[in-house]
């Protein structure tokens, strides 16, 4: 958590903190005042402080959410109330503080003559403090409360026997895993004895991946292809998307060109990228791609997608995470991006590599091509 609270030993007692420091590399999440509105815009628990206070905290939680924030991110608040009874002040303010429980940041309470909504008597102001966001298209990996929940949504990796498979034929000792997100991978092969260096531009999900069991055994970065420090491995894999959110050329040919440095001569490239003659993103709605899951610790966690945009070979769509207990919906947005098969080859080819191979996948067949290369010297 970003924000520090400082408390005072001099000053009068208070059930809040009287001073929040953020850190130094943090960004800061100014919202607009939360307000008692329903989904349509109507102000709801007319002429009662309590409702109007329970229903700001959640609208505010929500707006947290979609900035990517929670309530324990909250540096500052400033509590209104349309009230000169101080009664009123307080019971808003034991429904506020309540919901921030020990994260007892500093806040303003006051009593105002009118608020701009009819019928409205209660509105929540904050700021919060976030680390600086990593530069990653795919935003689920690095939202620490998404990259928890990674796992959990999506148990099912057999997707990974083949790469280890690949792995075990080819008789290699060293991989790079490129784009390692959570880690199930490198775990797996380091089990098997190999070793294993996986890197990952989002910090939130190399954070769970350094916490899984045998983790020790890997070697784990946060960066990509391009910032790697010196090194020679028998094969490198980007399973998965990975291959997909590189959009431009540029930031693709950059990440083979990484890539083929930490081959030793002769190395192995082996990844997937999905067939845009399928045109798999027609089903990314909800109604393809809900999902319900009890997640332990965190409760009922409802998924699906929403496609937002497609535009040539790029497609843009949004995960959405709804936490049912919390009543808390966390969008990500990402952006994929389709190659035909002789762009990507033709990548390759500049970029130091041979094609041995371009193959089905066994887990999706027909959906996607698995690319095996190796680099040229």
């Amino acid at each position: 958590m970003p924000i520090s609270l400082v408390r005072s030993a001099t000053l009068a007692p208070t059930d809040y903190a009287y001073a929040a420091a953020t850190g130094a590399g943090d960004r800061l999440l100014f919202l607009a005042g939360a307000c008692p509105l329903d989904e349509s815009g109507r102000t709801v628990g007319e002429g009662d402080y309590e409702a109007q206070a329970h229903a700001v905290v959640r609208n505010l939680t929500q707006a947290l959410a979609d900035g990517g924030a929670s309530l324990r991110d909250v540096a500052f608040t400033r509590v209104l109330v349309a009230s000169r009874d101080r009664g009123d002040l307080v019971a808003v303010w034991d429904v506020v503080r309540a919901a921030f429980g020990d994260h007892d940041v500093p806040s303003t309470l006051l009593g105002v003559t009118v608020l701009g909504y009819p019928g409205q008597l209660v509105e929540v102001e904050a700021v919060a403090a976030l680390p600086e966001a990593d530069s990653f298209a795919d935003g689920g990996f690095s939202d620490p409360r998404l990259a928890a929940l990674y796992d959990p949504l999506d148990p099912d990796r057999s997707d990974l026997d083949e790469y280890a498979a690949i792995a075990a034929e080819l008789g290699v000792s060293s991989v790079l895993d490129v784009g390692c997100g959570t880690g199930t991978y490198p775990c797996l092969l380091a089990g098997r004895g190999l070793q294993v260096t996986g890197v990952d531009p989002a910090a939130a999900s190399v954070d769970v991946a350094r916490g899984k069991p045998g983790a020790e055994a890997v070697t784990w970065l946060v960066g990509d292809a391009t910032t790697l420090p010196p090194m020679q491995v028998d094969l490198a894999t980007m399973t998965a998307n990975v291959a997909q959110v590189f959009t431009t050329d540029a930031s693709w040919e950059a990440t083979l060109t990484g890539i083929r440095r930490a081959l030793r001569p002769g190395g192995h490239l082996v990844f997937e990228t999905r067939i845009p003659e399928v045109r798999a993103w027609e089903r990314w709605n909800k109604e393809h791609t809900f999902s319900s899951v009890d997640v332990p610790g965190t409760g009922r966690v409802e998924t699906w997608n929403e496609l937002l945009d497609v535009r040539g070979e790029l497609v843009t769509f949004r995960g959405v995470v709804r936490l049912v207990d919390e009543d808390v919906t966390i969008p990500s947005v990402s952006t994929l991006r389709f190659r035909s098969r002789e762009q990507i080859e033709a990548s390759l080819v500049r970029c130091g590599f041979e094609v041995v191979e371009v193959g089905d996948t066994a887990y999706a067949p027909g959906r996607a091509w698995l690319f095996h290369a190796r680099r040229t010297d």
